[in-house]
């Protein structure tokens, strides 16, 4: 049954690439872009990548020179670049539409108002995948009834333009992996810009499946998202010679769309020819795709080559899975962990494309908001194309190729720079000796206390921690809370390397300012480090400081013999018996135990189960304040609802 679906599958493809009814432009090209920097090494000659792209702008161009319509669906819409450039095309105009996820709308409010105060402003109504319209008035219009299958994310990030035209000319498209939101420029994405009347039509028609309607307005009771959406009139189309495969996810409950797992299966196991290469924020190893690239590298029939995002590669490290372990490095095959500035957020594979022979064999790209996971493939909203072309495959491999050399070390991402004149008012505390600061809207970066080794947290099985951690990075927090820093270096600029500034931090707090370093050491709550240049001067003082509260046994030096030693917390000898925790049961003291659930928001979930009744799955979680995707995939392995 399985290969009698795959050869229905390739005959509908074949059928398709015999031409394409929708497909009417004469001018057609396909422009990717990428954000961290290539090695162009690797380049064909005259075919260097668009690497370290402003890729946010090119968003924000396609926008601006809209003439008839702007249909933007964004899994996270955050980027006020992007809000201002649909108000502009509105106030002139042009018909903007826009659907969004509705976990990511109510996210981080301080970032997501402003956009939905923008597109208020401007006239412009939007819909999210619970089927909730946002009227332009202010009214908010709920379904009487969930949607089915409403626990799944619409994960899109695509936008059509100009479908409104007359002429298919006018017609293109903006997608790839990258999320609109002010961090998406930061983790490591591609995007393309597609000029296609027919693939463009197929995203309208993914577009209007959701938006429910051919109109300015959407229609709730129209609205199909998830499951319940039908397949597009057309998989296969052609840009100038060029086949480009389009599909959507996920699965139907009829099961009569294209598989996108089995597709890329399929052209693992029967096309690729030499050599395959991921980029990969997750990676099921149980799915059919990665089983197909772990036999055919097994048997030495492909090269195979991965990076894999570190928070990812970590968890499968923990949980002795394939794609950590050390075959994967051996031989003919390397997986490593991505050392990126931020998240490797990318789903992107590359099919032979170091193929001997790429005359005879088209090279293959295939890309989108897809991750490799089963839950892509049977419950959230996604798009992926496969591109069948060397030169365009080539420009992928660059990119791969510069992942690929920072994972390795061999080369470093660009990152943030910091303004020394400028006071920071927002940054968060990670450690006693660690701080994030906000460098770019939204964009937290590290900044490590040059001079400074406090007692840090530690994440082992035993969830153990080292002696006086808590205490240090409480002294901290309490100490810079209503503070502005000033991040300095010993020579002026801060040193930065393994992904963080090493630096002075100078803060201002009410009239008076002082030496963060220097003050943490002197008051006994973290060691003196060596590490990294200091001036001999420094270098001196916080020594002396240091020797100091040691003799006065300030903070934990109260203690001396217990510094640097690992220990089991209290809470951790509670939590050995405590998960799963029943969230329907636990106690208000119990729930506090939860990943980034305080006495607040242990109250609020209180509250809602004694006015609702009791929760009925992880994803009802979300209607608390301040619990968003991030914090729900942290619960889910710590939760029950019995």
């Amino acid at each position: 049954m399985k290969r009698l679906a795959y050869i229905l599958l390739n005959l509908t493809l074949s059928f398709g690439a015999l031409g394409n009814p929708s497909d009417t432009s004469k001018i057609e090209w396909i422009k990717p872009y990428f954000n961290a920097s290539a090695d162009h090494s690797y380049a064909l000659p005259g075919n260097e990548s668009r690497d370290e792209w402003d890729m946010i702008g090119v968003l924000v161009d396609c926008i601006d020179s809209a003439k008839f319509s702007v249909d933007l669906v964004a899994y996270d819409l955050q980027n006020m670049r992007v809000g201002s450039a649909l108000a502009r095309a509105a106030r002139r105009g042009v018909q903007v539409r826009v659907i969004t996820d509705v976990i990511h709308r109510h996210h981080a409010p301080k970032y997501t108002q402003p956009m939905w105060d923008t597109l208020r402003a401007a006239g412009i109504p939007n819909i999210d995948d619970s089927g909730t319209i946002y009227w332009p008035d202010g009214e908010i219009e709920h379904r009487f009834e969930k949607l089915p299958n409403s626990g799944a994310n619409m994960h899109h990030k695509f936008a059509v333009f100009d479908l409104l035209s007359e002429d298919p000319e006018d017609y293109h498209l903006w997608t790839g992996t990258m999320n609109v939101t002010y961090t998406g420029p930061w983790n490591t994405n591609a995007t393309l810009h597609i000029k296609d009347s027919g693939i463009a039509r197929a995203y309208f028609e993914e577009f209007e499946q959701m938006w429910g309607s051919d109109e300015p307005e959407p229609n709730a009771r129209r609205a199909r998202f998830h499951k319940d959406k039908d397949n597009v009139s057309e998989n296969v189309h052609h840009v100038n010679d060029t086949r480009v495969e389009v599909y959507f996810g996920p699965m139907d409950r009829r099961k009569t769309k294209p598989s996108i797992s089995a597709r890329i299966t399929e052209l693992i196991e029967d096309y690729a020819k030499h050599d395959a290469r991921f980029l990969a924020f997750a990676i099921s190893s149980n799915i059919p795709i990665s089983q197909a690239l772990i036999k055919r590298s097994g048997r030495g029939e492909i090269n195979l080559q991965g990076v894999i995002d570190p928070a990812f590669y970590a968890r499968y490290r923990n949980n002795g899975d394939i794609w950590a372990s050390p075959e994967m490095a051996f031989g003919n095959r390397l997986i490593l962990p991505a050392k990126e500035v931020r998240k490797l957020h990318s789903k992107t594979m590359i099919i032979d494309a170091q193929y001997p022979y790429p005359e005879k064999h088209d090279a293959l790209t295939i890309t989108g908001s897809y991750n490799f996971s089963a839950a892509a493939e049977r419950a959230n909203d996604e798009n992926i194309l496969f591109i069948f072309d060397n030169k365009i495959t080539n420009q992928y491999l660059q990119d791969f190729m510069g992942v690929m050399s920072r994972a390795k070390g061999e080369s470093f991402h660009r990152y943030p720079t910091v303004d020394t004149t400028k006071w920071y008012d927002q940054f968060r505390v990670v450690e006693g000796d660690r701080i994030e600061v906000e460098l770019a809207t939204k964009f937290y970066y590290p900044v490590d206390l040059l001079g400074v080794d406090a007692p840090r947290t530690w994440g082992g099985h035993e969830d153990s921690t080292y002696y006086y951690s808590a205490a240090s990075k409480n002294y901290l927090k309490t100490l810079l809370k209503g503070a502005s820093l000033r991040i300095v270096g010993p020579r002026g600029l801060p040193r930065h390397k393994y992904g963080s500034y090493k630096a002075y931090v100078q803060v201002k707090k009410g009239d008076s300012t002082f030496h963060l370093n220097r003050t943490i050491l002197s008051a006994g709550h973290a060691d003196y480090s060596e590490y990294y240049y200091q001036p001999g001067d420094s270098a001196m003082a916080f020594q002396i400081e240091t020797e100091r509260a040691r003799q006065l046994q300030r903070g934990m030096w109260e203690k001396p013999t217990m510094v640097g030693q690992k220990i089991i917390t209290k809470e951790a000898a509670m939590l050995k018996d405590l998960f799963p925790l029943n969230v329907n049961t636990a106690t208000l003291k119990q729930l506090q135990f939860l990943p980034t659930v305080g006495p607040g928001r242990a109250q609020k979930i209180l509250d809602y189960r004694d006015q609702n009744g009791k929760f009925d799955s992880l994803n009802e979680l979300d209607r608390i304040p301040g619990i968003g995707p991030a914090t729900l995939k942290k619960l889910e392995p710590l939760v029950v609802f019995e």
